[in-house]
């Protein structure tokens, strides 16, 4: 049927007892003859849609699970910095992906791309460990050459101890791994999460690359007197569909560039917004005291590098990639939604009752805004509330112009025409 999606709810298939597996004859990697390859299609509740792959050869027993997720790239690549103190640790829940890289650098240790799971950190740990042993065994050399590898496996098997503090990064370019939150919705000590900019050759290598740019004003002029229209996949249920594109000017803000994708096959709609103006001098604070159903209803523009606070709740939201055009209520959304995305283990057996009691009561609190403080805080300038009284400019650190890549830039020996210009010292080193 078009109106079934193409990933169902793994809950609500299991209660209607569908058949949602499909079954593939597949090559054997390990002994050539052909295997059975399950494949399900699901979306996991309060996370993703992912594809669960799992192999079985019933002539050598070999068997292999994957995990690939379905959904659509993000926008920025995210950053997990993780110090391991006590055993507690390793229980972690990961989801890594096949972009994910894993390094600890205590130990020099670092694996490039390997195929997505969900795991914990022990069961890293545990992968590598497995991976260096079978190495191990099927190398050729005495004892006396393979030491070196028997003393770096004795290396990880001390980590699983935690007898001393050691640090795990996972660097995804695609943006869509995670590692949990043992405290949350607060933030967690131990755990620095941060988004990157992918590199153009991040971008190739995930196949997202489109050298196709505007070459003059005429076909910015074009941007702006029409809606544009491209193909593109339902961010909830992968339909085809088309998003819509508009460069338009906010009255007394600036020119930005909406995009809204509606789906026909399961009704999604999505919107975001991206600034077309650059990076202001100065960063903007805006701070709304919301008293009344009309401060609900006031309009927001908040780019991809705007931070949101609620002070009253202790709640922060740092910025992901993502600009939305909405209003003060659709902020409480936000927030909700990503409470429920930072936290995906907070439902089903692996969730802690301390933990979901605590985003269950955030998540009360901010459906009703009526009383609470919130603070929008964006170092672009690129944020705007209409009406809003409380409005701050500010200098820039020198950390946030580092995060933004400005103290890079150099643009004092360019003419205002986008010419080189030589510097003075020189012009006249040339002269002489």
């Amino acid at each position: 049927m078009a109106n079934e999606p193409i990933f169902p709810n793994i809950q609500e298939a299991v209660e209607t007892d569908e058949n949602i597996v499909t079954e593939i004859d597949s090559y054997c990697v390990n002994c050539g003859e052909t295997g059975i390859t399950r494949m399900l299609l699901t979306e996991i509740p309060f996370f993703k849609q992912v594809v669960v792959i799992s192999f079985h050869c019933d002539h050598c027993h070999f068997h292999n699970n994957e995990l690939q997720p379905a959904q659509k790239i993000a926008a920025k690549g995210i950053r997990y910095e993780l110090k391991v103190t006590n055993v507690k640790d390793l229980s972690r829940q990961v989801v890594k992906t096949e972009w994910a890289q894993v390094k600890i650098p205590e130990i020099d240790f670092e694996v490039k791309q390997q195929s997505g799971l969900i795991t914990t950190v022990e069961g890293i740990l545990d992968r590598a460990i497995n991976g260096l042993k079978h190495t191990y065994d099927v190398s050729d050399g005495d004892e006396e050459d393979k030491a070196p590898l028997k003393l770096y496996i004795e290396k990880m098997e001390a980590l699983k101890t935690v007898s001393q503090c050691f640090t795990i990064i996972i660097e995804d370019i695609s943006g869509n791994s995670f590692v949990e939150n043992l405290v949350a919705p607060e933030p967690d000590p131990q755990l620095e999460t941060g988004n990157f900019i992918r590199t153009i050759e991040d971008d190739k290598l995930l196949g997202i690359y489109q050298s196709d740019e505007l070459e003059n004003n005429d076909e910015k002029d074009v941007m702006k007197n029409e809606v544009l229209q491209f193909s593109t996949n339902c961010p909830h249920c992968n339909a085809p569909c088309f998003t819509n594109m508009k460069l338009t000017r906010i009255p007394h803000f600036k020119e930005v560039i909406i995009m809204a994708t509606n789906c026909d096959v399961c009704g999604t709609r999505t919107n975001e917004i991206k600034s077309g103006a650059g990076i202001e001098d100065k960063g903007v604070r805006i701070t709304i005291d919301i008293e009344n159903e009309d401060d609900l209803m006031k309009e927001v523009v908040r780019s991809d590098t705007c931070n949101i606070f609620v002070p009253q709740l202790n709640l922060k939201l740092y910025s992901t990639g993502s600009g939305r055009y909405t209003t003060v209520q659709g902020l409480s959304h936000i927030l909700i939604e990503n409470l429920e995305r930072s936290n995906p283990f907070i439902d089903g057996d692996s969730s802690r009752e301390d933990v979901r009691a605590k985003i269950n009561d955030l998540t009360r609190k901010l459906e009703n805004l009526i009383g609470l403080t919130i603070i929008l805080d964006d170092p672009c300038g690129n944020s705007f509330v209409d009406g809003a009284t409380n409005v701050e400019r500010y200098q820039r650190t020198w950390e946030q112009n580092e995060e933004l890549g400005i103290n890079d830039m150099r643009t004092d020996s360019y003419t205002t025409d986008g010419k080189a210009m030589i510097p003075e010292e020189d012009e006249e080193n040339e002269q002489k």
